[in-house]
């Protein structure tokens, strides 16, 4: 009996064995084929290529779409087909996944080392570890990817599995795939780039840090000349074109008179609004966007963003020309290169006092005069108690004195008298209300309610363009490959205040400016329509503020909600900074 027991238990541990190696490799296979490329981190999808210009015509962006898949008239240019083959797997059409010389030559190299020193993979093991793995030089590592690349070259043809490869390989700098390694290094698209370029960035596949020719163009070229000849070598170039590509001069994005914008949130932003313009956005693979930013502008506000207080604070500009509605300047953080957040459009803070310029509007609408007093008093509404700034009171005061300090009482006063529903209301029809809700608190009077910086300064845009608002864009016209127009800017403004109100309105706007809590923002001989805002604990610092055609509006605080040292005069100097650097206004410094 014993002995049977005994000859059970050896039986069970190789087939306890067996079903752990069964189950693993069975997980495999399933992660596998469930995985989708498309959803890939590191694959940023591009439907399209594209090149991005500025009102003035200087390219902003440059991408190439990655490669489709699916799609077998889509073809990879040969030259960088055959660079990438050359340099990283000469066989890749000829073995199943794995090359098992070059990973016996790997193993022996690693066990003469006495550590792992080299891999021997092939692009299919490159892709494995690219989409599922890590860099992680280990055993079990290498067995995973061998697996998996059985596996991809089961499910995916061969040329599947190039484009895949190509447009998913770190080539450095933050470009995944070759056609962001084509914007980074080249600023070209694809098929724009030499056969040099093609060979320097296959250079980069083995060491993207160690080969970028940002850190070594020395290093980066030499390698370069080793994937020219390797090319050369297997006969996918003539001795002349190897020749003449080692020869050309390497220019590099940097080195060029017309530099990109390197700002991904824009872009983004812009390719986003683009999207929404098409209806059918699958129909076309290349556009030409043209955007309504003034490149030099963008620049500018870029440099005084830096002025902007400690480094943790943030800083977010918008510029809109006001009487067609189109975005000029957009600035999203002091650092856009390396930031994932638009503070433009989708940080909701309080809007402290720029939106009590609503229920002002909304009192001269109901036929208050500008010189009708309020009194100007410390006062409860039931249990809220709101205080002026350093609980400063004017006592009796007209309705422009009380805008120029910007009273806290008095426009709760004027939005009791009048009703929150049609303070709400106003505030609606100027956009404002659909990124947070209003509710009925006489606290919305004074700003407590939250918006973005692109829908308030779009109220203050209407108000300089004679009340008549338009739907801001980021965009001119959109046009396809040969230059045909798919989409114009023909924005209709609506009328939202009577022109006597809109100019009293602005009364009260050129008085802040001038006399009031804004005068950080005056310049001698101009006439300047614009509000500070600022909420508890100097959280959020706003100015909005207009001169001739252009409305600007500034925010100012910490990411993380935190208290500042700053004041709204900060956000309104920096508005006057920057209004001086465009229109070459001198300014004391």
């Amino acid at each position: 009996m014993q002995k049977i027991k005994s000859k059970s238990f050896v039986l069970i541990i190789p087939i306890l064995i067996f079903s752990g190696i069964f189950f693993y490799i069975y997980s495999l296979i399933i992660t596998t084929f469930k995985f989708d490329v498309s959803k890939n981190k590191s694959s940023r999808t591009t439907n399209y290529s594209y090149v991005i210009s500025s009102s003035d015509k200087k390219i902003l962006s440059k991408l190439s779409r990655k490669f489709e898949i699916n799609n077998c008239k889509n073809k990879i240019p040969p030259f960088l087909k055959h660079a990438f083959i050359s340099s990283e797997d000469k066989i890749f059409y000829k073995h199943n996944g794995i090359d098992l010389k070059s990973i016996a030559r790997a193993i022996f190299q690693n066990i003469r080392s006495g550590y792992v020193k080299e891999g021997g993979s092939t692009i299919t093991q490159q892709l494995a570890r690219i989409l599922y793995l890590n860099n992680d030089l280990s055993i079990q590592r290498k067995i995973k990817e061998i697996f998996i690349s059985l596996i991809l070259e089961f499910r995916y043809d061969k040329n599947q599995i190039l484009k895949i490869y190509l447009n998913n390989i770190y080539l450095g700098s933050g470009a995944y795939g070759v056609n962001e390694a084509s914007q980074v290094y080249f600023g070209k698209l694809i098929e724009e780039l030499t056969l040099s370029e093609i060979a320097l960035i296959a250079g980069l596949a083995p060491a993207p840090s160690f080969y970028s020719p940002y850190q070594n163009v020395e290093l980066a070229i030499k390698n370069r000349n080793k994937v020219l000849e390797s090319m050369y070598l297997d006969g996918y170039i003539s001795l002349a074109n190897k020749n003449k590509a080692i020869e050309e001069r390497i220019n590099l994005n940097y080195q060029t008179a017309d530099n990109f914008l390197d700002d991904k949130l824009l872009i983004n932003f812009i390719l986003e609004e683009t999207d929404k313009r098409i209806e059918n956005i699958e129909d076309y693979k290349f556009l030409r966007i043209k955007t309504s930013i003034n490149k030099d502008w963008q620049e500018k506000a870029q440099n005084i963003s830096r002025y902007a207080g400690p480094k943790e604070l943030e800083f977010a500009l918008l510029s809109i020309e006001s009487k067609t509605g189109l975005i000029r300047t957009m600035i999203t953080s002091k650092n856009p290169s390396i930031n994932e957040y638009n503070r433009v459009t989708s940080n909701i803070r309080p809007l402290g006092s720029t939106f009590k310029v609503i229920p002002y509007a909304a009192a001269l609408i109901e036929g208050i005069k500008l010189s009708d007093k309020f009194e100007d008093l410390p006062t409860c509404w039931e249990s809220y108690c709101p205080k002026n700034f350093s609980e400063d009171y004017k006592g009796s005061v007209s309705l422009i004195e009380s805008f120029k300090s910007s009273s806290n009482i008095v426009p709760i006063s004027i939005t009791k008298k009048i009703g929150l529903k049609n303070i709400i209301n106003l505030a609606n029809s100027f956009g404002l209300g659909y990124e947070q809700k209003f509710k009925e608190f006489l606290s919305l009077a004074i700003g407590s309610y939250g918006d973005n910086l692109l829908n308030i300064t779009n109220v203050y845009s209407a108000i300089n363009n004679n009340g008549k608002i338009q739907s801001p864009s980021i965009l001119e016209k959109i046009e396809s490959f040969n230059n045909q127009t798919i989409w114009e800017n023909k924005s209709i403004p609506k009328k939202i205040l009577d022109l006597k109100v809109n100019k009293k309105i602005n009364k009260l706007l050129e008085k802040s400016v001038k006399e009031g809590t804004s005068k950080a923002a005056s310049i001698k001989g101009k006439k300047i329509y614009g509000k500070t805002g600022t909420s508890d604990g100097n959280r959020d610092l706003w100015f909005i503020g207009s001169l001739d055609n252009l409305t600007t509006g500034i925010w100012i605080g910490y990411d993380d909600n935190k208290e500042s040292k700053l004041s709204s005069g900060n956000a309104a100097y920096l508005w006057k900074k920057f209004i001086a650097e465009i229109f070459k206004i001198p300014i004391k410094k």
